[in-house]
This record gives structure tokens, sequence and C-alpha cells, in this order.
């Protein structure tokens, strides 16, 4: 298991809140397919942050494949990206 860093949330008015057991944001937007940030996941090694979005539905409107965006701190303030894509198949097996 990774271990999580220090996270914190910024209010409109500027306020820092402390989210100490926050690993997973989901966000349902009125219209698209949802999205997902993963804070430090336990199916990558290391610190690191994932965007997970749906990439293609079928006629049913079921997602079969999603996109990944996987952050991760580098040396010297450099910052590593990856994009991959995942068919939901695959990811179910």
């Amino acid at each position: 298991m990774n271990s999580r860093p220090r996270l914190q949330g910024v209010t409109p008015e500027g306020e820092r809140i402390d989210l100490p057991d926050l690993a997973e944001i989901e966000i349902i937007w009125d219209e698209g397919i949802p999205a997902t940030i993963l804070v430090s996941p336990d199916y990558l090694e290391g610190n690191s942050l994932s965007i997970e979005v749906g990439s293609e539905e079928d006629d049913q409107h079921q997602v079969e494949e999603y996109g990944v965006l996987v952050l991760r701190p580098g040396s010297c303030n450099v910052l590593d990206i990856e994009v991959e894509t995942h068919s939901m198949q695959a990811t179910d097996q």
C-alpha cells in the first residue's frame, strides 16, 4: 500500500482545510462521462495521482474504454506524466 500525501482543500474564501483521509474524488458532470481522481492508488507504485475518465461508450451507454492520466513527482521539480487507455473488459477480468 502506498503512503498517502498530506492533502489540503481550499475553500472559495481561501481557507485551507486538511483532508487526511481523502483517497478518491468522483466528479459527476451534468453532461458527459464522470471522472475519478485517485490519490496514490494502490495499483500504482510510489507517490502518484491518477485522473480516470471514460473515453468510449457502447450502444447501451456503458463505458467500454477509459483514459488514465498519471502524474508522479520526478526529480528536480519535474513532473512525470503518463497517458494510457484501458479496456473495461480487461479490467473486469
